[in-house]
């Protein structure tokens, strides 16, 4: 159940639903974020999945709100709070991204903490050819990627891992 207010996101776009796919396959091992969560519709998705802590940021206020509300409303413990992702957000062993390619070149650029895992999202037509790339440079390598309505969702695992 999400009521996404003035938030962004009602889990109907082929980028949530493409992330949510490649996080469906994965055992929930420690603390994942959200990075941009919007309405939190992939936030409260990883919870009930049991990922554990859960950690949800987004520059709106209204956002921030949202993804309380559907938290409580799902029975879910989402910690939630206001950031600039382009700055990075709250570090966990896995990252979900659900942006634009301008932010997502933006957070590579200023990437303060690489993730073991990092799911990029909201990545139109060829524009995964430059975002890959720029994520690359901190070590993370596509593994996998999902595909649909001209969208598409990538995991990258950094090379450590």
């Amino acid at each position: 159940m999400i009521e996404p207010g003035q938030a962004f996101g009602t889990g109907s776009h082929a980028t949530t639903r493409l992330t949510l796919e490649l996080l469906a396959t994965l055992e929930p091992e420690g603390a994942l974020a959200d990075w941009g969560c919007g309405s939190g519709v992939l936030a409260i998705a990883a919870a009930r999945l049991g990922w554990a802590p859960v950690l949800a940021c987004d520059v709106e206020p209204e956002s921030v709100a949202a993804t309380r509300e559907g938290a409580a409303a799902n029975g879910v413990r989402v910690e939630v709070s206001r950031c600039d992702v382009r700055q990075g957000g709250p570090p966990a062993r896995t990252v979900l991204a659900n942006l634009v390619r301008p932010l997502l070149l933006e957070v590579a650029a200023n990437l303060p903490q690489v993730p073991d895992r990092l799911i990029i999202s909201g990545l139109e037509g060829d524009e995964p050819d430059e975002v890959v790339p720029a994520f690359a440079r901190h070590g993370l390598v596509e593994t996998r990627r999902r595909s649909g309505d001209n969208w598409s969702a990538i995991e990258l695992i950094h090379s450590r891992s």
